[in-house]
């Protein structure tokens, strides 16, 4: 029993190390400035769904031990939804309906991403960023393309990664600076 307690311990402590490396990856400038991610609620939003989805990608084959710390990260992710909609001062009555909106809409991108990049389908997988950032931001001008080639590039980076650095919470995506200027 106290093993348990203890793998568990471990596994949150490196989801939270790779939520944090999520965050940070995709809050880098060089998406905002040179691919015209607006920066906004919504802009920043997309973008963490995207790089939580580049990870939530390779954690599904990695058997029982990676759907264990995916639960483990998509929980990091729901509770810093539940810090920041409490931020933005909604009632406490409706935090939790306003966390289940995020939620549902987090998993509504990550089936859609999912389907496109299980089919190697790269138009439809930069058909659906264009289409996630407009619904947040219409004139949001997103090279959709580039993104969509880093997601297949992160994908084979963190996919590449041993899974045990993964389960200890270690993440590697690609370099950004490459990325063309949306125009």
């Amino acid at each position: 029993m106290f093993r348990w307690f203890a793998e568990r311990a471990a596994r949150r402590e490196a989801a939270e190390k790779i939520y944090d490396s999520i965050v940070a990856q995709s809050r880098n400038p060089v998406f905002y400035v040179r691919c015209g991610v607006p920066d906004t609620l919504s802009g920043r939003f997309d973008m963490l769904v995207i790089h939580m989805f580049i990870v939530m990608q390779n954690l599904k084959l990695g058997a029982n031990e990676g759907r264990l710390l995916g639960k483990e990260i998509i929980e990091a992710f729901v509770r810093e939804m539940d810090s920041m909609v409490r931020d933005l001062g909604i009632s406490d009555v409706y935090v939790g309906q306003e966390v289940r909106k995020i939620a549902d809409l987090f998993y509504r991108q990550l089936v859609v991403y999912t389907n496109a990049v299980e089919q190697k389908n790269k138009l439809a997988l930069a058909d659906a960023i264009w289409k996630s950032f407009q619904s947040g931001d219409e004139s949001a001008n997103v090279a959709a393309d580039e993104l969509c080639t880093y997601i297949f590039q992160s994908i084979k980076n963190v996919g590449e990664m041993p899974l045990n650095l993964l389960l200890q919470g270690h993440l590697n995506f690609p370099e950004v600076y490459a990325l063309k200027q949306a125009g």
